[in-house]
């Protein structure tokens, strides 16, 4: 997914990701659908799908039909005005009639929900609460039924996890995820070195510091350790080893504090799973070797509370600068260049033997088809169509030819040995501009039901000689468990004013524990802490996403 983490690095700092959620107002009008009805205004169907259209024909209708459209996120920046869309349009009969939220507030969601006037279609992030709101106001279709009656062919260009991960509790489906990150994608991703993509989380290293002292061997802690040491030796105005973690006491969960800046290369994880409980990282052998490797760093003066002190654009400026001997970051900014010797370069470390990401590959954005909906026969059907590999030709991949011309008339891509795959001169400039060439031609903006395989397959090159190594160092250090995804709590709840009770407690503990004078003072601190946040109660959080844990996979 190299391209969909690309195109969200402006909305969330540092890794991850992560994401957002959305929705829509007003009624559109029916331009040629003499089949359907009009909404209801209370946001309940007054007939079932059987009942409110015929059989379907063989081929699904392609008169004009506008559905109004909600997308819960701010910075969409599309508006179906562009070669993309209008392709789309010709293809199925159908324009999308596009509205969005002034801040992402969730305001005018609840406005929508609170009055149950929904438009066709509402798109969000799949973990956005207002998508549950609906589902137990019963204001939403059950996908799986519009499927079976209007759209079969669709099951079998899904992900096979779409209609079997994502489940409520009455056995349905009522949200279509995008962007899983599944079987098939995990299989193709592989076979194309794109499963380690710039995104992924890392350790960096001055390269020319490095060499100075012979380049050893940096593969375990305490030979990283040994290394930084020597440099720091010879060049004493430098930090040894620097993250930027300075967020901790804003975290919202407990599950986002237990890396303390060290991304997964300890890998320490912060929901453990103990048979089918769930416990607390804070609890765990590794989260205890993160304190103890971060309190050796501290008392040998190779880490200072810049790294959790620092903002944004200070730990930026101190590691464009070459401020730093080593650092915390990711791939894509792995290998910055310091301003202080334009003629070497910070190089990617090798993970450690405890490197350990876990992804739960759940997706991101869901898109629901309202009772309001004019027409959801055609809508399941024009959903099947951008599900399909067709639909990925039109709404990612583009025009398929081999000269280049330019990003609105294309061509695109070209087909290698089977695979979709990007001209070089497109790709380029999409590259370095991925806003501005998407507003030209409407390409990889309208990713309603964006498979992660077909939609990511035309950037992958598995000739890459960097991705290609890059594959093989971390790749196997990467496991999927996508039934730990959505484990959160609710911050308004009795039991969510826990959590951020013991986050507030850990605020004042993780720094204390870290720059203790040694080791067993350090450890002494963190049982204390442990002690205050099981009378806090820690156990009753765990207890309370053990639920949600169980609740969520009982209909897989």
């Amino acid at each position: 997914m190299r391209s969909m983490r690309k195109s969200k690095t402006s909305f969330a700092w540092f890794i991850c990701a992560v994401l957002i959620a959305g929705l829509l107002a007003g009624c559109s009008s029916n331009k040629g659908s003499s089949a359907s009805s009009e909404p209801a205004a209370t946001g309940s169907a007054s007939t079932s799908p059987s009942e409110s259209a015929a059989a379907s024909p063989q081929a699904p209708s392609t008169e004009p039909i506008t559905f109004d459209m909600y997308v819960n996120f701010s910075w969409y920046a599309l508006n179906w005005s562009d070669p993309a869309a209008k392709s789309i349009t010709e293809k199925t009969g159908i324009t999308l009639n596009i509205t969005k939220p002034v801040s992402d507030d969730n305001q005018k969601i609840n406005i929508m929900l609170s009055n149950r006037e929904l438009p066709d279609f509402v798109l969000l992030d799949k973990s956005d609460p207002a998508l549950q709101r609906m589902i137990d106001g019963e204001m939403l279709y059950s996908l799986d039924e519009l499927i079976d009656q209007y759209a079969p062919e669709m099951r079998n260009v899904l992900p096979e996890e779409a209609l079997t991960n994502y489940k409520s509790a009455d056995g349905k489906t009522y949200k279509l995820v995008s962007f899983i990150e599944g079987k098939q994608y995990q299989e193709s991703a592989r076979k194309y070195n794109a499963l380690i993509g710039s995104n992924q989380t890392s350790w960096s290293i001055r390269k020319d510091y490095w060499e100075e002292i012979g380049k050893p061997d940096i593969g375990t802690q305490d030979a990283f350790i040994a290394a930084l040491e020597q440099i720091q030796a010879l060049h004493k105005d430098k930090i040894g080893f620097y993250t930027s973690a300075s967020g901790i006491p804003n975290a919202k969960h407990l599950t986002e504090v237990v890396t303390l800046g060290t991304s997964a290369m300890l890998g320490v994880q912060g929901l453990v799973k103990e048979g089918d409980t769930l416990k607390s990282g804070l609890r765990s052998a590794e989260y205890q070797n993160v304190i103890q490797f971060l309190n050796k760093l501290a008392i040998k003066g190779l880490l200072t509370k810049d790294s959790y002190i620092d903002s944004k654009d200070i730990s930026t400026q101190k590691m464009n600068n070459g401020d730093v001997i080593s650092y915390v970051w990711t791939i894509g900014d792995g290998t910055k260049v310091p301003a202080d010797n334009p003629n070497t370069s910070y190089v990617v470390m090798a993970p450690f033997p405890s490197y350990k990401q876990v992804r739960d590959g759940s997706g991101w954005t869901a898109i629901a088809i309202p009772k309001t909906n004019k027409n959801p026969e055609r809508a399941i059907q024009f959903l099947s169509f951008l599900s399909s590999q067709e639909g990925h030709k039109l709404t990612k991949w583009g025009v398929e030819g081999e000269t280049y011309v330019d990003a609105a008339q294309g061509p695109h891509y070209r087909m290698v040995d089977g695979k979709a795959t990007y001209l070089p001169e497109y790709w380029a400039e999409k590259q370095k501009d991925w806003s501005g060439v998407a507003e030209k031609n409407g390409l990889s903006e309208y990713w309603l039901t964006a498979n992660s395989t077909w939609w990511n397959e035309p950037e992958w090159d598995a000739s890459d000689p960097q991705f290609a190594e890059y594959n093989k160092l971390f790749a196997d250090y990467v496991e999927y468990d996508p039934s730990i995804a959505g484990i959160t709590l609710d911050s308004s709840t009795p039991i969510g004013i826990v959590e951020k009770k013991i986050i507030d407690l850990y605020s004042g503990y993780y720094s204390k524990m870290i720059f203790a004078k040694d080791e067993s003072t350090a450890m002494s601190l963190y049982a204390e802490f442990i002690e205050k946040a099981d009378k806090l109660g820690l156990a009753d959080v765990e207890q309370a996403w053990t639920d949600i844990y169980k609740a969520k996979n009982a209909n897989r």
